[in-house]
């Protein structure tokens, strides 16, 4: 299947990085859920517990094309849990020195990082696909 940028190093960053996130984000949630905040605290949990959720998942995936979906499964819930930072940011949840200003940043952070592996792994699958084509022999054509 080939090496991807999410293996060693990068993996092991990426997926740490998105497991203090969601611990954060499942701290977040509660205080929401405390401030009468239920509905937006569900949604926001969903997507912030779901970015470490699909980065595991595409860790065992079979092919390629899987661990692709994946990751992009894992960069949309990355981008609304983006989305929801700054509405509470807006409506004064979040303070800016208080407990969980560091989210934003560390948001984009996860953000860049599955972006430089989505477009890592995409341009190996692509020359995959290439050699895989060169190798084959060309077909014959049949004639009536």
């Amino acid at each position: 299947m080939g090496k991807s940028l999410l293996t060693g190093k990068r993996s092991y960053a990426l997926k740490s990085k998105a497991r203090v996130f969601a611990l954060a984000v499942v701290k977040l949630a509660r205080k929401l859920r405390k401030n009468k905040e239920a509905i937006l605290s569900a949604q926001f949990l969903r997507s912030g517990t779901s970015i470490g959720a699909n980065l595991a998942e595409g860790r065992y995936s079979t092919t390629r094309g899987d661990r692709l979906a994946k990751n992009a499964i894992a960069l949309k819930e990355a981008g609304e849990t983006l989305y929801w930072i700054e509405l509470f940011q807006d409506m004064g949840t979040i303070k800016p020195d208080g407990e969980f200003s560091t989210m934003h940043a560390d948001c984009l952070s996860i953000i860049e990082l599955l972006k430089r592996a989505i477009i890592y792994d995409r341009s190996v699958r692509h020359r995959e696909d290439r050699e895989a084509k060169a190798m084959k022999p060309p077909r014959r054509k049949v004639s009536n």
